[in-house]
């Protein structure tokens, strides 16, 4: 069972890359706190192996979903770069592939494309799919932040901007600077 959950997900973000990263924002609190979900980071620049909880209890979460086969995604990799550079450690900043690690991707294929992008935050697996669920991550690039609760109060899906990432951010973190 947890095999189809992932190959079906992963046919999913497929079929959401080739069909040109459909863009769409969502309002703040359009979707309820939802219980935290745990992924697996890799060893990677700017990144270590172990886990990481979605959302971060003590902080605001931005999560920015990817495929190491999508031209979109590596496009982005520099405006990811200057909004974790401008939001600090004041967020948890996290990149996530939901690609069938270990079945069509192997783990060192993600950390170089993660390096050859210049990832400098943590990156980690989504194995089985159960975060992209969760934030409905059928397109890649999307990028999502959530409030400590597991509230989303920020979306969107394809390419955006440096400035409207730390804006979103930001505005969830109650900063106004």
């Amino acid at each position: 069972m947890r095999r189809r959950d992932l190959l079906t997900g992963a046919a999913g973000l497929a079929t959401g890359s080739v069909a040109g990263c459909a863009r769409s924002l969502s309002p703040a609190g359009s979707e309820s706190a939802q219980p935290p979900v745990t992924v697996e980071t890799l060893d990677a620049p700017g990144s270590q192996a172990g886990t990481a909880r979605v959302p971060a209890p003590e902080a605001v979460t931005f999560v920015e979903f990817f495929a190491t086969t999508c031209s979109v995604c590596a496009a982005q990799m520099p405006r990811l770069r200057r909004a974790y550079r401008a939001v600090g450690d004041s967020v948890r900043f996290l990149s996530v592939t939901s690609e069938p690690v270990g079945l069509t991707v192997e783990r060192e294929a993600v950390v170089a494309w993660w390096a050859d992008h210049g990832g400098a935050w943590p990156v980690a697996v989504d194995d089985g799919t159960t975060l992209a669920r969760r934030y409905d991550a059928t397109s890649v690039p999307k990028a999502v932040v959530v409030a400590p609760d597991g509230t989303v109060v920020w979306s969107h899906t394809g390419r955006v901007d440096a400035d409207t990432i730390v804006d979103a951010v930001r505005d969830a973190a109650g900063d106004s600077s």
